[in-house]
């Protein structure tokens, strides 16, 4: 619907926008891009468990899929507050040969990334950001043996 009107003698035109109604998909996680800035968000397939689609900021909350982009397809998304909202699902009309990335491969490439920017940002040596980041998954994927024989119990 368009609507005219007059204000201090100059025709403005004024375009209606329907409310269209948009939902909630599920949250996203932020991850570094390869310059090292928090521009990607991954988003959990709910088809594929396991799997995720990448996407990365092209301006304020919209979201391009990463696979898509590589194929000459233009699939995009918007995030608010860390929630992907739409009309459409986030796994819906991508190109036909875009699938989801496995989360292993993502998450590599995620501690690749928090590693450089370490090394970046405190000037520590590529080694001993790469020792300390061992150290760090060892403790947060795994449980002590004291954790696991309560656990047992």
């Amino acid at each position: 619907m368009h609507d005219y009107k007059i204000t201090r003698n100059l025709l403005v035109h004024v375009v209606v926008i329907w409310n269209w109604i948009t939902m909630e998909y599920g949250k996203v996680t932020r991850m570094l891009s390869h310059n090292l800035n928090e521009s990607i968000v991954v988003y959990p397939s709910k088809q594929k468990p396991g799997y995720v689609y990448k996407f990365f900021n092209t301006n304020g909350d919209e979201y391009r899929c990463c696979r898509c982009k590589e194929l000459g397809k233009y699939r995009a998304v918007r995030v608010v507050n860390d929630v992907v909202v739409g009309r459409k699902s986030p796994e819906d009309d991508h190109h036909p040969d875009c699938e989801p990335l496995p989360e292993s491969a993502v998450a590599a490439l995620e501690v690749d990334r928090e590693m450089r920017g370490d090394v970046h940002r405190n000037g520590k040596r590529p080694r001993d950001a790469f020792n300390e980041m061992i150290g760090g998954v060892a403790k947060q994927r795994f449980k002590t043996s004291d954790a696991q024989v309560k656990s047992t119990v």
